[in-house]
């Protein structure tokens, strides 16, 4: 009887070492629930995927290939193939360890069996392809950052990856996000880093048109193009200069009104008041206007993330020359501030100071002037808004 029953144990205990329990012995487990087998190399259909590139020079194909002989940390993801003339399974996720199993004539890997649809199955490959790019892009920014740091000059990161100052803005940018422009990374939305840039742009704005449109983009994510969406709805709440002029232009406002002509007196330097006896900026030949300088060197170091030092050290040399004088200007006014507060006032109602963009720039060399016993550094003024 002892021995009967010893037989008997051993039997339970082979069922329960099978990896599905006494269901994967007869007929496997429930339809509709995910389940782990290993599965032949050649039973694994592949369609074509959104991931086009599957090689990384710190971890090659072949490098992947001879990691899995010795052991398979993660799991591909396949699913049924409801195709009856096609292999047994479709591959969901884990092309890159399929493709570097092949290399090395590796025969099996371990799977997990989900239950999902064509259309599923599509939308979750679609997702997890985001999220890697996503955690690509985040790594790369860290990479640049760390780069400039070490080089110490924007020109030199430039050269090194060959690409332009706005790409490196983008990209640095994606180290510090807003809430809602955060989103789009998080919950695998979008990596386009243009799309994330002018979502951040709307934040800044409205916080609710930008909830609103990540919802959107959320909703109907990859039915749609992101960067029309964002556009437009960028263009609704932060319209261009080119925009405004316009509107200006016909006499009308956003109401559809005739608009009375902007009382612009006291946005220049005026006698009595804060800029009292201040020179025009330097009039030096330039690309472009001083508050458009100064408006681009605000976005780079504050929502580029680059260093002023750095920023300052690429500036084309009138352009540099016009930006101190501007700011100067104001810096030498605020010595001569009685009231502080209430020129803070006047130039926020004026339009002379501002949040951001080069009224930031001009309220924060008023400040520093304001301040005394101070010296006057367009670097240090750059570095407030950091």
């Amino acid at each position: 009887m002892a021995a009967k029953k010893k037989e008997g144990n051993s039997f339970t205990a082979a069922l329960g070492g099978l990896s599905g329990g006494v269901d994967a012995l007869f007929g496997g487990p429930a339809a509709d629930e995910p389940y782990e087998i290993d599965v032949p190399l050649d039973d694994i259909e592949v369609l074509p995927q959104v991931r086009d590139d599957f090689e990384s020079e710190d971890n090659t194909l072949l490098d992947l290939g001879h990691s899995l002989l010795k052991m398979q940390l993660q799991n591909i993801v396949l699913r049924v193939n409801d195709n009856p003339t096609g292999k047994p399974f479709v591959l969901i996720a884990g092309e890159r360890r399929l493709r570097a199993a092949r290399l090395v004539d590796k025969a099996t890997l371990r799977a997990r069996i989900v239950p999902l649809s064509s259309e599923e199955a599509e939308e979750a490959q679609f997702t997890e392809n985001i999220h890697r790019k996503n955690l690509t892009q985040i790594e790369e920014a860290r990479k640049v950052q760390r780069d400039l740091d070490a080089l110490g000059s924007t020109d030199a990161v430039l050269a090194k990856y060959n690409k332009g100052a706005a790409w490196l803005s983008k990209l640095l940018g994606l180290l510090k996000l807003p809430e809602q422009a955060s989103r789009l990374l998080k919950e695998g939305i979008s990596a386009d880093t243009e799309v994330i840039h002018q979502v951040r742009q709307i934040e800044e704005v409205s916080p609710e048109k930008a909830r609103e449109v990540v919802e959107d983009l959320k909703a109907k994510r990859g039915k749609v193009n992101a960067r029309e969406v964002v556009a437009k709805v960028k263009d609704d709440v932060r319209p261009s200069k080119a925009k405004q002029a316009a509107k200006k232009a016909h006499g009308k406002d956003s109401g559809g009104t005739v608009a009375a002509p902007k009382d612009r007196k006291h946005e220049e330097p005026s006698e009595g008041k804060v800029f009292a006896g201040a020179k025009p900026a330097v009039k030096a030949k330039q690309v472009k206007p001083v508050k458009q300088i100064l408006a681009d060197a605000y976005a780079q170091v504050y929502e580029g993330g680059i260093r002023p030092a750095a920023v300052l050290k690429v500036m084309d040399a009138e352009e540099a020359e016009a930006a101190d004088a501007f700011l100067r200007e104001r810096f030498e006014a605020g010595k001569q501030v009685k009231n502080l507060g209430r020129v803070v006032i006047e130039g926020l109602r004026t339009g002379a100071f501002a949040a951001d963009g080069d009224g930031a720039l001009a309220l924060v060399a008023v400040l520093a002037g304001a301040e005394g016993g101070t010296q006057y550094s367009m670097l240090n003024i750059l570095g407030a808004v950091k």
